[in-house]
Order: structure tokens, then sequence, then C-alpha cells
């Protein structure tokens, strides 16, 4: 693994692996307003002209070609983000951001600290690797931290003399010298101010920071203890002895003679090997690379009247989408398959965080709609919206909507040009309905919410259930 600073083409995928894992792990610990004001702060607009100027600094790290985590640093050496993608978290990636971090300090800003705001929870572990708090606990605005620093020494990160390769040695220290030629140069402003703090507080002091469960170290906490949430915390079935094997395809694509709009592909999707009737295999694994594919589509294959307006009228219009899938139920003649999605749609103001899902027989490639599977009715109606109200939290979410309006978005009959896109998955536990959101950004009814699905276990279903052959599959 290796960590180098991020280029200019590397910024969106690296702000949407922040949002990925901050979205997972830190927002539900959050107060909403210190998650809108996060998502606004790193905005690829709001960020890309600060990191041209040279007041922030964002670091990643790669295995291979995969991105497995971003930090960033501000000039007055505030630790301003660490996160790690979930599959990488406690391999390293973290402690080697932290430390290329320490190393720009002391080379590059000749900063004699670097500073960070650290969840209570977090403060023992900060101590034992070195940091110091300057005062209890304390809350400004939605947050509550510690504020903690660590002094950067300079002699420990000077660059060590080599014999040999003089030719790179004199270019890192033109490099050193050119940077710190050019910050003086510039016409000094506090970075704090520059910077527009997200959380509504003064960056003065100290900074903001997240996502430190990776290099903490293994004793810090158990990770089987954390709460999941999202796409990971559907618990998937697969049945033994499969005739057939699942390999993963994908679609990878960042057109290089897209000079003014920014366009990255990044989607993975499953694909089945070995069954004996291929045309019915082609025909799932078709069905299955088109819903993996539905947003590219849509956006840049296809584009919508309104991401084609978007594109037209933003100074950095961004087309961008990544998909990753989990295999939720696996039968020899059933297969469930979710896709969670992650979409810039013409700016980065246009994010979406949506769900799809294809629930297919494995016989004949019959797919199952949410209508297929459940008697629409008022008493389903009414279960089913108790149990998005639980699972979002949220008493009010669709109040915009009626039960005649809610049976028809379900049905896929009117889903309000899009709005609510339904979906369904099987699992380990049971069924899970509900809808996929698609609201407009100036929708008032936007309560923030990418996806939300109600389960039922088995005995819940039965009173709701089709006599749809579906449920033959999933006994």
């Amino acid at each position: 693994m290796f960590v180098r600073t991020i280029s200019e083409n590397e910024i969106l995928p690296a702000l949407h692996l922040v949002w990925e894992v901050y979205a997972s792990d830190a927002a539900p610990l959050q107060m909403p307003e210190a998650v809108y004001r996060f998502q606004d702060f790193i905005r690829y607009e709001n960020i890309l002209p600060r990191i041209r100027r040279g007041d922030i600094t964002l670091f990643g790290a790669w295995e291979g070609q995969e991105l497995c985590g971003v930090s960033g640093i501000d000039r007055g050496g505030d630790l301003l983000l660490l996160y790690v993608r979930k599959n990488r978290q406690r391999r390293g990636a973290g402690r080697k951001l932290m430390q290329a971090m320490y190393q720009f300090c002391g080379q590059a800003l000749m900063a004699p600290r670097m500073t960070m705001r650290v969840f209570p929870s977090g403060a023992a572990a900060m101590e034992r690797l070195g940091m110091r708090a300057l005062a209890p606990a304390q809350t400004a605005g939605p947050e509550t931290f510690i504020p903690m620093e660590m002094p950067v020494m300079q002699e420990a990160v000077m660059p060590e003399k080599k014999k040999k390769n003089t030719a790179v040695i004199t270019g890192a220290v033109i490099f050193v010298i050119t940077f710190l030629f050019l910050i003086a140069a510039m016409v000094y402003r506090e970075a704090k101010d520059i910077f527009g703090n997200p959380f509504g507080y003064p960056f003065d002091e100290y900074g903001d920071y997240g996502g430190y469960d990776d290099w903490f170290g293994d004793d810090y906490y158990d990770r089987e203890d954390d709460t999941l949430s999202g796409m990971d915390a559907i618990p998937e079935y697969e049945e033994k002895g499969l005739p057939f094997e699942i390999k993963e395809e994908s679609y990878l694509d960042t057109p290089d003679d897209k000079k003014t709009t920014y366009v990255d592909f990044e989607v993975f999707y499953p694909q089945i090997d070995g069954m004996e009737d291929q045309k019915v295999q082609d025909q799932i694994n078709e069905e299955l690379k088109n819903c993996a594919m539905e947003t590219v589509d849509r956006i840049y294959e296809n584009p919508a009247p309104e991401v084609k307006e978007r594109v037209l009228g933003e100074e950095y219009p961004v087309i961008a989408d990544y998909v990753k899938y989990k295999v939720t139920y696996l039968t020899e003649e059933y297969i469930c398959v979710v896709f969670e999605d992650y979409s810039y749609e013409g700016s980065d103001e246009a994010y979406y965080v949506g769900l799809r899902a294809r629930s297919i027989n494995l016989k004949d490639g019959t797919v199952y709609e949410v209508k297929d599977i459940v008697n629409l009715d008022d008493d389903f109606v009414e279960d089913w919206l108790e149990g998005m109200e639980s699972e979002s939290g949220n008493g009010d979410i669709l109040s915009e909507l009626d039960k005649e309006e809610m049976k028809k978005a379900l049905s896929g009959i009117d889903t309000k040009d899009g709005t609510y896109l339904p979906v369904f998955f099987t699992d380990k536990d049971g069924v899970e309905i509900g809808f996929s959101f698609h609201y407009d950004k100036e929708d008032e009814n936007d309560s923030g919410y990418g996806w939300v699905t109600a389960p039922f276990d088995e005995a819940e279903m039965t009173e709701h259930q089709t006599d749809n052959p579906f449920w033959d599959l999933v006994k």
C-alpha cells in the first residue's frame, strides 16, 4: 500500500469515498445539522477551488489501482479528513495516511503541530498515539468534541539523506522550496476563514476529524459490535452445494476526451456461470447487468433532459456513478441481488444515493416486482408504513402521500416521475419492501433519505402475500 497526494482528476472519487464512509459510520451518530453541513463541506465545487489555491491538500492510500482511504489537511496543520473504505479498514491505510500528513506538516508546511477535534469516545486511543487534550469535552453547534493536538518534531520528519539517486533528492528539495515560495508569495489569509467551516465554528485552534477506527489499533474496539447500516446491514443467505458460481464483472470508465465535464464510472455487478440452461443464464445475466447500469444509461448513454440542463449550467459539471452490489439470497432456483448506487447527475449538488434490486427465478428468468408478491391493500399499506417509520426513525416519512398514492407508487403505476421507486429484496431474515427516493433537490418533502425499506418476517408476511409462485422459492 502506498500514499501520495491526490491529483485533480481523482478528487471526485476521493470525495465519494469520504461521503460513503461518513454516511455509514459517522452520520448515524451526528445531529442532522452536522450531517448537512459536512455534506456541503465536501461538495466538489466548494473544495476544488481551495485545493487549486493550495489551501487544502488531499492524500490518498492506494492498494494497486484501488483508492482505499482519503485524508486532508489545511495550511495550518488542521486535520480535516481521514476516512478509509470499509473493506480496507484495520489494514494500515489510516496509519499511513496519518504518517503522510505528519511528514507534510513538518517538511512542507513547517507547522509546529497538528490539531483535530476528537469524539469523546476516541480520546483515550488518540492519547496512545501521542495526542494530548487541550481542554475538556465541549459542545459547539451540533457537535461534542475534545480538542487535541500532536506536536510536530521537525528533526523527526526531515528527509533522510541518501548517497545514491541524487536526482530524486534534488527534485524533492526543489519541490519543497517551490511549495514554500508559492505559499509565501500568496496574499496570506487565515486558512480557517478561507476554508469555510462546515460546522459553523472557527478552525482557529482545532481541526475537524473523522473516521479514526482504522488507525487506532486492533484493540480500540471490536468492529463486530458496530451497528451496520445501508447495504452492509442486509444479512445474506446462500444455499450450499450450488451447481453454478457467481463471478464479478465491472464497468470502469473515465473518458479522456471529456474536456469540460468530469466523467467517471465504477459499476460492479454479478454474473452467473455454469447454469445448465445457457439461454436462461444469458437472459438473467443481461438483466443483472442492465440493473447495475441503469443510472449510467440515464445520465450518460441516454441522458435525461434535466441532466443535460445541469451540465450546461455548471462551471464544473460532473457525471459519475458508483455501484456496488450484494447477493442477498441465492438458491439453485432463485437469486436476489441488491445494488447500492451513488451518482452525480450533472453537478456535485445533484448527488443521489439509491437502491435497486432484482429478484429472479433461475429456472425461467422471471423477474418479480413488489406488485407480484404482496396484496397492495389498506391493511398492507398500514403495516408497511409503520415499518417505514420505524426503520427511518421519522414518523412523518411519506406524509406527502396518501394511501392510494402509496399503492400506485409501490405498484409502479405512478412513481411521481421517478421520485418514489419501489424496491424489494429477500434476505436471511425475510422480505424488505420500500422506496428508493429520487427527490428533486428543491423538493421540500426531501428528508435526506436515499432509500428506506420495511422488514417483514415470514409470519408477518403471511397475511399480505399473494399466491404467486415466488413464495415457493423462498420458503
